[in-house]
């Protein structure tokens, strides 16, 4: 059974990003998702939180909390900050590793097509695994990632797969995630096979910890992940320890803070503390954290005192 929209709501429209579809629509959740389409429905107006969660039927806490999910992907910005455009033009004129975006002519597709039985090779595995004949826009776009991007077409190929396992077989993606692949210098199959299992490591990590919660888990954001993939890999602590971290955090702050959990799971870090249990019984003895003042935190007044063994047990969030 196919969907189609009614057509009586046309008479009232607003734009949406293409990207917003082809490279987030899996990756962000439904109260990122919600604000992204109430900012785009309000273009035009100045809106801050408050105003955003009125219209939305969200707490202003919430919607800063997805509101940093498209700052971070370059979509949204503040009042007084880079736009976006701008931040990456100037990161790309800092950086001598930036690719240039050539897309060839299509008399230089069809006389390097004749030429190069590799190049044709390439043309016709790529339309093996999407599934689909590609023109010439698409083949000049795969003909960029071998002649400007400097990849090797198995390796162009893997960037093929890996796109299209995941849905996104628009070519423009395709060209998006080969050019920072080559920007990382993963022009091998070595490296792209050990990129692949670093994101797919990632991947699980982030759902491991999302399946924790029984509701209103965090959203995805990059950073985020850099902290909880600093904790648990760099760091060895658990994702246990990580999760008491969140239930301090939510006790002590009327608000969604990473950084504040950071802090927290700092301090047991310099402690050696390595299970929730145990940082429950440096609470109990009176040991005193080393987290910044500024964070607040503060293990003194944890609701266990006894001098029994301590046992942890994890909160079960309510909906809502």
């Amino acid at each position: 059974m196919s969907y189609k929209l009614n057509g009586a709501v046309w008479n009232g429209v607003f734009v949406v990003p293409n990207c917003v579809v082809d490279e987030h629509i899996k990756k962000a959740g439904g109260q990122q998702l919600k604000v992204l389409l109430f900012l785009l429905r309000h273009n035009s107006e100045s809106l801050d939180a408050r105003a955003v969660a009125r219209g939305t039927g969200m707490d202003a806490s919430d919607v800063k909390d997805a509101v940093q999910y498209w700052k971070e992907v370059g979509l949204v910005y503040e009042d007084g900050e880079t736009p976006p455009e701008a931040a990456a033009a100037q990161a790309e004129a800092l950086s001598f590793k930036a690719l240039p975006d050539v897309v060839p002519t299509y008399e230089q597709v069809a006389a390097r097509t004749l030429e190069d039985a590799n190049l044709r090779a390439l043309f016709n595995e790529a339309q093996l695994r999407l599934g689909r004949t590609i023109g010439y826009g698409e083949q000049s776009q795969l003909l960029m990632m071998l002649d400007y991007y400097g990849l090797p077409c198995e390796v162009i190929l893997t960037v093929v797969e890996y796109c299209r396992s995941m849905g996104k077989g628009n070519m423009n993606y395709i060209a998006k995630v080969a050019k920072d692949w080559a920007e990382r210098e993963i022009n091998t199959l070595e490296r792209a096979d050990a990129y692949l299992k670093e994101l797919k490591s990632d991947e699980r990590l982030w759902k491991k910890f999302a399946a924790m919660f029984t509701a209103n888990a965090p959203n995805y954001t990059e950073k985020r992940f850099a902290l909880l993939k600093h904790w648990h890999i760099e760091n060895k602590q658990s994702l246990q320890l990580i999760y008491y971290a969140y239930e301090i955090m939510t006790e002590k702050t009327n608000k969604m803070s990473f950084e504040y959990m950071n802090a927290i799971l700092e301090s047991w870090h310099a402690e050696k503390i390595k299970t929730p249990q145990e940082a429950m019984q440096a609470s109990a003895k009176g040991r005193k954290s080393s987290a910044p003042a500024s964070t607040s935190y503060d293990l003194e007044k944890e609701k266990t005192r006894s001098q029994a063994p301590i046992e942890y047990k994890r909160k079960e969030k309510k909906n809502g």
